[in-house]
């Protein structure tokens, strides 16, 4: 019996130093890890690491109508790593990665080690952008856990004189202003939100990236270049504090230049925004302004399309050079009295009487009225947007009867272009349904969107016919005759060429809210060639300076001429007795793209 107590008792001493021992070891993994064991656990733990990525495609380009690149993508690229993947000497890590990424090595180094509490962060980003020289120099160092992360750039290869039509992008791929921002969706494509372990991509066979659409503009590269130009050449001699030029096809609704001065000098303004003031980005569309007199020309298609007895062009009335109208002194330009004056000399030497006696009446025949005359501006389109596929549309301003704003003086001074505010783009719309037979077109400036194999081409849409056709080439020939030799607007005359068109001079409102008599809107409209029109123009200049200048028969019509001179070369329109021929022969000299 001893000898079996005894091995009972040595059994028991051998069981409980085992379970001492057991309960040592269980509290030295709880207390204090082996290095080695350490390091691969937290190598799998920092495995398990994810992150919430988006994954982008490519954007959209932008090409002008003949294919010439206005937007493009380029590379740059985000360097960062896991700093729970890196292996043991992470000293020569950093020295190597400093020395690709031209970085402090202490910055990387501090960067790769763990926090107070031994944990490794998952994602760190050690320099951003990069070219792309030196992200592949830093996938050369074959690294565990780097990671090079593609950053899409947009890139303007025709610079500033298309900034004010295209906007830009910002560092989020959002687009902002022109048509980058109108056409944001189309040309930003679908991304893809996923997450991220490491390096590997968790993501479904479902999931579909699209890169952007690639939009076709209407936009003629070189003739927005060679607008551009003779814009600023304009401002300059005329001292003008800027402008804008558009041109289009007033056919189809085409915008082929849209052009301002100032231009926008685009790093400039990314890094300072409030440098341009209150100043709208694209003048050509968000820009409101008393059009003056080139106004006329659509009181003179109201007043013909009524078809009222007496109100033709056979109409007169007695010029007394100013008179009292609606309780407010109404005068020409002039101020000089004329005696007996016809419908025609009313336009060629845009007087403002006159198309005040075509709303009110005289008193043998009666005018258009104030129904139908502001049934005529909302047929042209004026107090709201022409829905131009370009972003920050304004409105313009009409008074409308019974709002606080209207009364009888009001209704006269808009028929020559005072007390009214346009746009350019609701100006050139509107006038050119002239050029038209009477139907004005939709604007647009994005001719197709390419996405793949599918092509959107965009089918020239009519938006109304405020005026019928007989009554659209009655005024166009009155336009031609307002740039014969005697009309206000000889100035725009080209060799060669018959040209329609109206001049316009309207006073500025200075700051004590009064027409200024020494500052203006100086401005020409115009159609080329007269009698078959292929392309219309709007020069705009902003309160010219320069002696002789103020009027926009003294400014913009001949800044209109030297403008057209170089279009109908780069735009192969023939001369009138060339195309003339070519009609009588049966030609057809227009019939192309």
């Amino acid at each position: 019996m001893p000898s079996i107590n005894n091995r009972l008792n040595l059994v028991g001493l051998l069981m409980t130093l085992i379970s001492v021992a057991l309960i040592a070891q269980l509290l030295s993994f709880q207390f204090r890890l082996d290095p080695a064991v350490a390091q691969q656990l937290q190598l799998r733990a920092g495995s398990n690491d994810s992150r919430e990525i988006e994954i982008k495609p490519n954007r959209g380009q932008i090409i002008d109508r003949d294919g010439d690149i206005l937007a493009v993508n380029r590379m740059e690229y985000r360097i960062a790593i896991s700093p729970s993947l890196v292996g043991q000497d992470r000293r020569e890590t950093a020295k190597d990665l400093a020395r690709a990424l031209d970085a402090s090595e202490l910055d990387i180094y501090q960067a790769l080690l763990p926090d107070e509490n031994g944990i490794y962060p998952g994602y760190v980003v050690l320099k951003s952008p990069v070219t792309a020289e030196v992200s592949q120099a830093v996938a050369d160092l074959s690294i565990p856990g780097i990671m090079i992360e593609p950053i899409p750039q947009r890139d303007y290869p025709q610079g500033s004189y298309m900034t004010q039509v295209l906007g830009f992008v910002n560092y989020n791929s959002s687009g902002y202003f022109g048509v980058e921002e109108y056409y944001q969706r189309e040309l930003a494509g679908q991304s893809l939100i996923t997450t991220e372990s490491n390096s590997l991509l968790d993501i479904s066979d479902d999931s579909e990236v699209r890169d952007g659409q690639t939009l076709q503009l209407t936009i003629d590269r070189d003739v927005q270049w060679i607008a551009q130009q003779v814009l600023d050449q304009a401002v300059a001699e005329y001292g003008a504090l800027g402008g804008t030029i558009l041109i289009m096809n007033p056919h189809t609704g085409e915008i082929l230049a849209m052009v301002s001065n100032p231009s926008i000098d685009l790093e400039a303004y990314l890094q300072d925004p409030a440098s341009r003031g209150n100043a709208a980005f694209t003048p050509a569309v968000a820009y409101t302004y008393e059009p003056g007199s080139t106004f006329k020309v659509l009181t003179a298609a109201a007043a013909l399309d009524i078809q009222q007895p007496g109100l033709d062009l056979n109409w007169s009335y007695t010029n007394y050079g100013c008179e009292q109208m609606a309780g407010v002194q109404i005068c020409d330009w002039d101020r000089v009295a004329k005696g007996g004056t016809t419908f025609t000399t009313c336009l060629v030497k845009s007087l403002n009487t006159c198309t005040s006696h075509w709303l009110v009446g005289t008193d043998s025949v009666p005018g258009v009225g104030s129904t139908r005359w502001y049934d005529y501006l909302q047929r042209f389109g004026f107090g709201r947007p022409t829905n131009v596929d370009i972003a920050g549309e304004e409105l313009g301003i009409v008074n409308w009867p019974g709002t606080s704003g209207w009364n009888e003086a009001n209704f006269v001074q808009t028929s020559f272009g005072q007390g009214i505010a346009v746009t350019p783009i609701q100006l050139m719309t509107a006038i050119n349904s002239i050029a038209n037979d009477g139907l004005m077109m939709q604007p647009h400036i994005v001719k197709r969107r390419i996405d793949g194999d599918r092509v959107f081409e965009h089918t020239p849409t009519p938006i109304s016919r405020p005026i019928s056709a007989a009554t659209a080439q009655q005024v166009l020939r009155l336009m031609a005759e307002v740039v014969d030799n005697n009309g206000e607007g000889s100035k725009a005359q080209i060799e060669n060429y018959q040209v329609a068109g109206k001049t316009g001079t309207s006073q500025k409102i200075g700051p004590d809210g009064r027409y200024s008599d020494t500052e203006s809107w100086a401005s020409f409209v115009g159609f080329i060639p007269a009698n078959d029109p292929q392309i219309s123009v709007l020069v705009l200049l902003d309160r010219p300076t320069a002696p002789g200048s103020y009027y926009g028969s003294q400014s913009a019509a001949p800044t209109f001429a030297k403008l057209a001179q170089r279009l109908v070369v780069l735009l192969d329109i023939p001369p009138d007795a060339v195309r003339n021929d070519l009609i009588n022969a049966g030609g057809r000299p227009f019939d192309r793209e």
